[in-house]
């Protein structure tokens, strides 16, 4: 019988039940998704970590190496498990052509890598995470370049070193630990022994990754220092397993993060969606309810009644929006599935997303069974006697009948009713500002990801351009060859040279640590500082936040550093931002020593007018082997993976959201319609026309979406703001600030809402009847 009338009740509030159901749809739809990327992503990379054998610790080194010296380190560290040293075989991209395309990897900001299999560990995958093993001729390439070329299995791939020029066939795409992720600006081609040993004889510029696993990886602080201590080769940066896993899983954790905070606020709006429903039920069979307790039926049975739709309302949509997420989930897991590869399916993988969406069902019948209380204090003779619940209290002094002479009589009706009733459109309007919300948030995170300012989050100063020189021969002769040549350059209007160097930093445990200082002048292109500035006397020095944390200096603290063997004590001038090198960095104008410095780098302004494109393609050959790189596609190159993928979340938040406003707005406008309906009656006794009654409800409905969309904004610059913060703090930049267009988030987003709001409105409103006055009053 339950179920009838739970069919019946459907067949009533067609409209509303669908929309409702629709909602309570979307809701689990994502709930199940974010639950399905987090999953996937943690069984994913867990798969590779453990299929690749990951090393626990790599030092890169560029410049000549000691295999007994290491041998010998590696006997005397019980800690040590197993080591390896890999020969990476660095060549420009200027000598890389890939696929059938006419130009080269010149203005790439990835530096290649060719190398070979590894015999013991960290192990380069295919795409079903199998040990690549190659045959002359063949070549596995980065999946970096398949997304980002365009490239398939049995394209070309030429090299060209002089007149020479060899082409090999792409028979695999490489799944590699270290160096996967479009953030990481290294990638390794993977050749057969043969070739590579060919290679070698046109190309000899070579890096090495220095490569442990260790026995206890809760002993990696600990082997890092003797490392470090041990004066081993030490050119280069260091990483560890925690850096691959955080990197790894960068981009699609922090999607996963973004659904996930839409799926929280989606459900708050569900619950309150669904009060409006149950409010405007009741107000509708408020009388029918009266009779039903004049008979004598037992409240519990009437709450069975009303509990009836609602549980199989929310049991049928749930499970929809489950069987919809495990359809639209690859779209979300598709890079997962790309640079990770897929796990085996557990048990707990797919149970994680089903309890999730079981929390929505459920939530949604407690709230179900909270509202419902409100039939305690529906009595029998005052619903059988008014046929309402009667409209809410009318607060008539804070909008005076003497301010009717300044606005038309609709609007000052419109906006009284607001005033006097703001309780009951409370809800509504926090419903809009949570919309709006969701909406500007993503889209405010958007446009700073892909605004040329987010550099300065990465510890590089905002230049036209940038030269990277790393370790190879005569690096300082050629260092200040170009610099010679720069300082000529009509075309410049400013350039900075960069030295980063290793020095010894006394740790806050008293235990002496290795730190990576760039110096130079960075008053020139300078940086987005947290606290402070730049370094500007040879005794300061400005640290990375991580850094600072883990140093637990401040800002005016002083740090002791060891230069050129003496002991310095260096104040900290500020603290910056970066995600570069597992985030800790620092920047002090020390001089620096051509033997302990590991890289060089020029930022350079060209002059305005200059052709900047032809610029970067002049350098290139003129500073061969040289990295150039245009910094307007540096972030592009790097972060694009992560960018599109929060374009597709974004335009699925804003057709969500505005579904929710279409809907919300037609509930309560029903729940309003039915409370109002005396009122209404009263007007048209007095003269007002079908037309005023509807202007006055549109004049409400917009006063509260353009509030709602005011606060909403407002939480989105703020609280939004903060919630981004938290999650960057994780990465090295704690205080990235919201770059904002506009014209977006003031200009047309508004303006979509505001019109759908509108038009909702005055569809809504055309249910009010053409009736008789006498028939309005008898009702």
């Amino acid at each position: 019988m339950l179920l009838k009338i739970a069919i019946k009740d459907f067949q009533r509030n067609k409209i509303v039940t669908i929309g409702l159901f629709l909602f309570i749809m979307l809701s689990a739809l994502l709930v199940a998704s974010a639950s399905h990327i987090i999953m996937e992503l943690s069984g994913s990379l867990n798969n590779l970590l453990l299929k690749s054998n990951a090393p626990h610790f790599v030092q890169m080194h560029q410049g000549p190496i000691n295999h007994t010296v290491i041998q010998r380190f590696v006997s005397a560290n019980p800690i040590v498990k197993k080591q390896q040293t890999v020969e990476m075989l660095r060549i420009d991209g200027s000598n890389i052509t890939l696929g059938n395309q006419s130009k080269t990897e010149l203005n790439s900001v990835m530096d290649i890598g060719f190398v070979r299999q590894n015999l013991s560990f960290d192990f380069l995958l295919n795409l079903e995470n199998e040990v690549i093993q190659l045959s002359e001729g063949e070549i596995a390439v980065p999946i970096y370049y398949r997304q980002q070329n365009h490239l398939s299995i049995g394209d070309p791939v030429t090299i060209t070193a002089g007149t020479r020029e060899s082409t090999f066939t792409i028979v695999d795409f490489v799944r590699d630990v270290q160096m996967n992720p479009a953030l990481v600006s290294s990638k390794r081609f993977v050749v057969s022994d043969r070739d590579y040993t060919v290679l070698k004889r046109f190309f000899k510029d070579s890096e090495y990754l220095i490569e442990f696993q260790l026995t206890d990886q809760s002993k990696l602080s600990e082997f890092q220092r003797a490392y470090e201590a041990s004066g081993l080769p030490a050119k280069g940066p260091t990483v560890d397993y925690a850096l691959f896993k955080m990197l790894n899983a960068l981009t699609d954790g922090a999607i996963a993060l973004v659904i996930i905070l839409a799926s929280i606020l989606l459900m708050i709006i569900a619950l309150l969606c669904l009060r409006f429903t149950m409010i405007a039920a009741l107000e509708e069979d408020y009388r029918e309810l009266g009779v039903m307790k004049a008979i004598g039926i037992p409240q519990s049975e009437i709450r069975a009644i009303y509990m009836a739709k609602y549980v199989v309302m929310a049991a049928s949509s749930s499970l929809l929006g489950y069987l919809a997420s495990l359809a639209v989930m690859r779209i979300f897991t598709a890079n997962i599935s790309l640079y990770l590869g897929t796990a085996s399916s557990s048990l707990l993988q797919h149970l994680v997303p089903v309890l999730a969406v079981g929390l929505v069902f459920a939530a949604v019948v407690f709230f179900c069974k909270l509202m419902l209380r409100r039939l305690n204090v529906i009595t029998a003779a005052q619903a059988l006697r008014s046929g309402t619940a009667g409209a809410a209290k009318l607060n008539t002094t804070m909008f005076p009948l003497s301010w009717r002479k300044w606005m038309n009589v609709n609007i000052f009706l419109g906006i009284k009713d607001v005033v006097g009733r703001f309780k009951m459109y409370g809800l509504l309007l926090s419903i809009l500002m949570i919309c709006t919300f969701i909406i500007i948030v993503p889209v405010n995170l958007l446009h700073t990801l892909q605004s040329p300012q987010f550099i300065t989050y990465m510890g590089i100063g905002q230049s036209d351009i940038r030269i990277d020189l790393q370790q190879s021969g005569p690096t300082e002769r050629k260092f200040e060859s170009m610099l010679r040549t720069l300082e000529k350059d009509q075309d410049i209007e400013k350039f900075s040279p960069l030295v980063t160097s290793r020095f010894k930093v006394l740790g806050s445990d008293g235990v002496w640590e290795s730190l990576n200082v760039e110096s130079g002048d960075f008053s020139i292109f300078p940086l987005s500082y947290i606290e402070g500035m730049a370094p500007e006397k040879r005794n300061e020095i400005a640290l990375s936040d991580l850094n600072a944390r883990d140093l637990d200096k401040g800002l005016g603290e002083e740090l002791l550093l060891v230069v050129s063997g003496t002991q310095v004590k260096m104040t900290v001038s500020g603290i910056y931002q970066d995600i570069t090198n597992g985030g800790r960095t620092a920047k002090a104008r020390l001089p620096y020593d051509p033997k302990t410095a590991m890289w060089y780098v020029v930022a350079i302004d060209v002059k305005p007018g200059v052709g900047v494109s032809a610029k970067v393609d002049q350098y290139a050959k003129l500073f061969y082997p040289a990295k150039i790189t245009h910094l307007d596609s540096y972030l592009s190159q790097t972060l694009g993976s992560m960018i599109a993928q929060l374009q597709l979340v974004t335009i699925l938040i804003i057709a969500v959201s505005l579904a929710i406003a279409v809907l919300i707005t037609s509930l309560f406008l029903k729940m309003l319609l039915a409370k109002d309906a005396s009122q209404i009656s009263i007007l048209r006794s007095i003269g007002f026309s079908l037309g005023d009654i509807r202007h006055q409800y549109l004049v409400r409905m917009l006063l509260i979406a353009g509030l709602g969309i005011t606060l909403g904004t407002i939480a989105a610059g703020t609280l939004g703001q903060g919630v981004v913060r938290v999650i960057g703090s994780m990465m090295g930049a704690s205080k990235i600030q919201f770059v904002i267009q506009p014209m977006t988030v003031y200009g047309w987003l508004p303006l979509v809402f505001v019109l759908v709001v509108g038009v909702t409105t005055l569809v809504s409103t055309m249910s009010i009847k053409k009736s008789s006055i006498a028939v309005q009053m008898s009702e």
